[in-house]
C-alpha cells in the first residue's frame, strides 16, 4: 500500500545538487549585476545628457567616467559628514520649513564641494560653475523625491495590519 523510497545519497545526486546550487548562485549574481549596471548606466547617461544640455566639454568618454567615479568617491565621504550634520541640526529645529532649508543648504554645499573638487582634479573636463550648481540642485531634488517615496512606502506598509 505505502512504500517508502530511500533518499538518494549517491555521487550523482550530490553532483546534481551542487550544480543546482551553483546555477542558483550564478543566476542571482547575474540579476544583481544587471540591476546595478542599469542603475549606474542611467546615472552616467543622465549626467552625459545634462552635460550636453549645458555645454560641458570633456576630452573623452573615459575622462567623463573617471570624473564620475571621483565624484562618487568624494561624494560618499562628504555625504557621511553631511548626513551627520543634517541629523544633528534637525534635532534642534522644530519647524519643518527650517529643517528643509537646513537640509538644502548643507546637502547642496557638500555636494557642490564634491562635484567642484572632482572638476578641479580632472583637467580634461571643463564644468562651468552654473552647471555645477544646477547639477547639485537636481541631485538634491532627486534625493528628496527618493526619500519621500521610501517614507511613503514605509507608511503604507505600517498601515496594513
Amino acid at each position: 500500500m505505502f512504500t517508502l523510497k530511500a533518499k538518494k545519497t549517491g555521487p550523482s545526486h550530490n553532483i546534481s545538487n551542487f550544480f543546482a546550487k551553483a546555477f542558483t548562485v550564478i543566476f542571482i549574481t547575474l540579476i544583481v549585476i544587471i540591476t546595478i549596471s542599469l542603475m549606474l548606466g542611467a546615472f552616467v547617461f543622465g549626467f552625459i545628457g545634462l552635460f550636453k544640455i549645458f555645454g560641458v566639454q570633456y576630452d573623452s568618454f573615459l575622462s567623463l567616467l573617471i570624473f564620475l567615479l571621483l565624484f562618487f568617491i568624494i561624494g560618499f565621504i562628504v555625504d557621511l559628514l553631511s548626513i551627520f550634520l543634517i541629523n544633528t541640526f534637525s534635532q534642534q529645529i522644530r519647524n519643518s520649513k527650517r529643517k528643509f532649508l537646513v537640509r538644502l543648504v548643507i546637502d547642496c554645499s557638500f555636494s557642490w564641494f564634491a562635484i567642484h573638487t572632482a572638476d578641479e582634479l580632472i583637467r580634461s573636463i571643463t564644468l562651468p560653475s552654473i552647471t555645477e550648481l544646477i547639477a547639485v540642485f537636481l541631485l538634491f531634488l532627486l534625493e528628496v523625491v527618493m526619500d519621500m517615496n521610501s517614507k511613503g512606502e514605509r507608511n503604507k506598509s505600517s498601515l496594513v495590519p
